[in-house]
């Protein structure tokens, strides 16, 4: 089959044609993809996660990551079926999905970016991780994405996102065996960080829907 300019060949397992790429670089290129949004599946992304987060810091390179999730999906996808009875179970949660998997990777595409990928937990989550110049740049790129699915959306998607720099990489620590916990370290505290917003939000009402909040530098535990 022919590709189109810039279109990474499929993944392996025969998935989707991955045009636009959810992927830059060596990022997951050989990846499964998420087969209603398009972006790379869970199991993948957290797979090779250590390796490139290492890659990229001991490169002096520092590394995005984001979390994001729908707001208020089940009122949304209560709403279609109260209106629209042929939309039953999850068809309409499965179509925002869709479309948000079109919105990002078109987005990503135009990013710029050379090193990163986006993913997904699946669900209503969206992962993004792109290695950047600095945290500016990398809070840019989250909101001009929250930015991009609230336009596109019925609903907005509030985010999470931390960077991680080559300094917080442990100098007294021989070897890889510390990166596994570290991702795991950051990929809680980003979740926790976005979950704890959207709890202050029900409980508040003050927070606004589509946020972006930032967690600060982590350190190895």
């Amino acid at each position: 089959m022919n590709r189109r300019p810039g279109e990474a060949r499929a993944a392996p397992d025969g998935g989707a044609d991955r045009f636009p790429s959810p992927h830059a670089g060596r990022w997951c290129a050989d990846e499964r993809d998420d087969p209603i949004t398009g972006l790379v599946a869970w199991p993948g992304f957290h797979r090779q996660l250590p390796a490139l987060l290492s890659a990229a810091l001991r490169a002096g390179v520092p590394v995005g990551f984001a979390i994001g999730d729908v707001d208020d999906l089940k009122d949304h996808v209560e709403g279609v079926r109260d209106a629209d009875p042929e939309s039953f179970g999850h068809l309409a949660g499965n179509a925002l999905m869709r479309r948000l998997g079109e919105v990002a990777r078109e987005w990503w595409s135009r990013t710029g970016v050379v090193e990163g990928c986006l993913a997904t937990f699946g669900g209503d989550e969206i992962v993004l991780a792109a290695e950047v110049p600095d945290a500016e740049r990398f809070r840019d790129l989250v909101t001009e994405l929250r930015d991009r699915l609230a336009a596109a959306l019925p609903r907005p998607v509030s985010f999470a996102a931390t960077t991680v720099r080559p300094a917080q990489l442990p100098g007294d620590v021989v070897g890889d065996e510390w990166i596994c916990g570290f991702c795991t370290h950051v990929i809680g505290e980003v979740d926790r960080a976005l979950v704890g917003r959207k709890h202050d939000r029900r409980e508040s009402g003050d927070v606004p829907l589509g946020f972006v909040v930032h967690v600060p530098p982590l350190s190895p535990e």
